[in-house]
């Protein structure tokens, strides 16, 4: 595959799968991706085989690395002060910001649309969300999950998993992403 991205240099602050799996995209079309972690915690994927929610073992974690694939990782505690610093001055040099945090969250850490562009006018920034655009919305797992393969291809026969689909109606959107 040819790298046509060779060049454009991507900072991602988002956990779980929805944005993390454009990055991975971006990454394989030759960007440099640098996803950013808490340095105690992390994504909080990377816990899933570990809690058992998720059968696996031996040393690979298929949820975390399939869409976090050719990225470097680095663990900031972005609520701190130096934190911040750090995240903006690679935002300062990047192309490209993706995000999966919610409004709440974005202000918070001081990674909204208008404070990336104070260091950086000319970044791309894209955030999007698996089952919301505001705060506070269902999450994917209330939305995409129930609502696509593994519930509604069920057999009516199946024992119901251990979640059900929400009892709201009509369903939000599956998806979201905005450019700001």
């Amino acid at each position: 595959m040819k790298a046509i991205l060779k060049g454009v240099k991507v900072v991602e602050v988002a956990a779980w799968t929805y944005v993390p799996m454009a990055g991975a995209v971006l990454a394989e079309w030759g960007a440099e991706v640098i996803k950013i972690e808490h340095p105690e915690h992390g994504d909080p994927q990377r816990g899933l085989i570990n809690s058992g929610l998720v059968p696996g073992g031996g040393s690979v974690n298929h949820m975390m690395e399939v869409p976090n694939r050719g990225k470097k990782s680095v663990g900031l505690d972005l609520a701190s002060p130096a934190g911040h610093e750090v995240l903006l001055k690679l935002v300062a040099e990047a192309d490209v910001f993706l995000t999966n945090f919610l409004p709440t969250g974005r202000r918070k850490l001081g990674i909204d649309v208008a404070d990336l562009r104070a260091v950086n006018p000319d970044i791309i920034y894209a955030r999007g969300s698996a089952g919301a655009s505001a705060d506070p919305k269902p999450s994917a797992a209330d939305t995409t999950w129930p609502r696509s393969g593994p519930v509604a291809a069920r057999p009516t026969s199946a024992p119901r998993p251990r979640w059900s689909t929400p009892s709201f109606s009509p369903a939000p959107p599956m998806a979201t992403c905005s450019a700001g």
